[in-house]
Parts: structure tokens; C-alpha cells; sequence
């Protein structure tokens, strides 16, 4: 099943190489407002370690299904690693929505990669809130899409019915309202962007909104908690 929609095409077409400038190229057609996570950052974001991030919330868990159609609960993945989550739905067409999500932990993730020791630390989630077009096998396409050859920890989960996917939403304040005039029940969401940084205890850290999701931000807050996590496990370090 392919995405619908031209950004959707565009964005899984060329996410690794091209995806700011086809979306600039989309956004000067159509006059879109193109939001700062998809160009350079307009001031230095503060360097990793030199800021404190608050714990604002326990993380919620789920039961949800994986793109091999397996059960998995969310709790048990948000443990032990750094983690980034974000909610979608596959056939977004938005360009200040869903792709802006996908793009950025894509490009999070390659930058981490260029340091294994930390790209090791991180784990990347994405949800859809769509389950009755995005099955199992429709994320495990999209994941091929986005990731091609490469090996990440990014999991790309689904649920099966909008009863199951609801308390997660609900958890995480992802307010969702579905279109349902679309063909065939292909309707569209109006939903908040939201992705969220999650500790190796299941505290969220900190939420990104569309102005503040941007990869040099979400990048230096990793190793801002990767650095915290490193002083607490060896106190002599802290002391310096």
C-alpha cells in the first residue's frame, strides 16, 4: 500500500537527502508556512549539558501492535534507552505535520549515528492513531520507506481498533479528531504535533511543539540527558 498525498510521496521518496527542499519547493507553490524544523535553526540552540531538563510527567505505556503484527507494550519500550516518540498517521499530508515529525527523528538519528555510542543510547517510537489504515503491514512498508538499509532502533507501532489507541492518546493529551468524509473511510486528522522526550526511567523531559521541533534542539537534548545519565552513574565525573 502506498501513501496517499504528494508530500507523503515526496517526503518517503527522498527523506534522506532532499526532504527540506522538496518541502521548501511545496511550500513556495501552495504559500505554505514552512515551519523552522525544516531549515537551519535561526539562533545557536545551547550547547548539551549546559541546561537542565525537568522530569514533567511519567510516560505512559499501552498495549499496542508492532509492524509484525505482534503485541508489545509501550512501557516495556520505554526503558533503559533515551527515547523520542511522536503519533502520526501514514497518509498525512501536511507539511508542518506528520512528515515534519518523521523528517526530524530521521535526521536525529543520522546525526547520533555518526556517534555509535551514543546512537546506541537511542530509541526512536513512532505511533500511528490511524489502525484501521495503518496495519501492521502498512508500518512495516512505511518503516522500509523511511529507515531503507538502515539499522536503528526505531519501532513503528499501530493498534488494532481506535478503542485500544484512545487511552494512549488520552495519556499523552494527542488530541486527535477524525475526518471522516474522505473515500472509503480515507479520511484526515486534525491532531496537535507533538513529539516527546522520554528519560531511561519513563519521565518525560521535555514536549516538543511545531516551533520548537527542530533537530539541533531534539539532538542536544539527548546528549544533554545522556550527559546527565553518565554523571549520575559515576559521581566522580558530577564533581569536575
Amino acid at each position: 500500500m502506498k501513501p496517499r498525498g504528494a508530500i507523503g510521496l515526496a517526503l518517503l521518496g527522498g527523506l534522506l537527502f532532499s526532504a527540506p527542499l522538496l518541502a521548501a519547493e511545496k511550500a513556495d507553490r501552495q504559500e505554505v508556512y514552512l515551519a523552522p524544523g525544516w531549515g537551519k535553526l535561526s539562533f545557536d540552540a545551547p550547547p548539551a549539558g549546559s541546561y537542565k531538563l525537568p522530569a514533567l510527567e511519567k510516560a505512559a505505556g499501552g498495549t499496542l501492535l508492532n509492524s509484525s503484527g505482534k503485541r508489545v507494550e509501550l512501557s516495556e519500550l520505554l526503558q533503559d534507552h533515551i527515547t523520542l516518540l511522536g503519533f502520526i498517521y501514514r497518509t498525512c499530508d501536511d507539511v508542518n505535520g506528520c512528515p515534519l515529525s518523521t523528517m526530524v527523528l530521521r535526521t536525529v538519528a543520522n546525526r547520533l549515528q555518526k556517534q555509535p555510542q551514543l546512537a546506541q543510547r537511542l530509541r526512536l517510537i513512532t505511533i500511528s492513531f490511524d489502525p484501521r489504515n495503518d496495519t501492521p503491514q502498512a508500518m512495516a512498508e512505511y518503516a522500509r520507506s523511511i529507515m531503507g538499509k538502515a539499522t536503528l532502533n526505531w519501532h513503528f507501532l499501530t493498534s488494532e481498533s481506535d478503542e485500544q489507541i484512545q487511552p494512549v492518546l488520552d495519556a499523552y493529551q494527542q488530541y486527535v479528531v477524525a475526518d471522516v468524509s474522505g473515500k472509503d473511510g480515507q479520511g484526515k486528522f486534525s491532531h496537535i504535533l507533538r513529539v516527546y522526550l522520554i528519560d531511561t526511567q519513563a519521565q518525560i523531559r521535555n514536549i516538543y511543539s511545531l516551533s520548537f521541533l527542530h533537530p539541533d534542539i531534539l539532538v542536544n537534548d539527548v546528549k544533554t540527558l545522556l550527559l546527565e545519565g553518565d554523571a549520575a552513574a559515576s559521581p566522580a565525573v558530577a564533581a569536575q
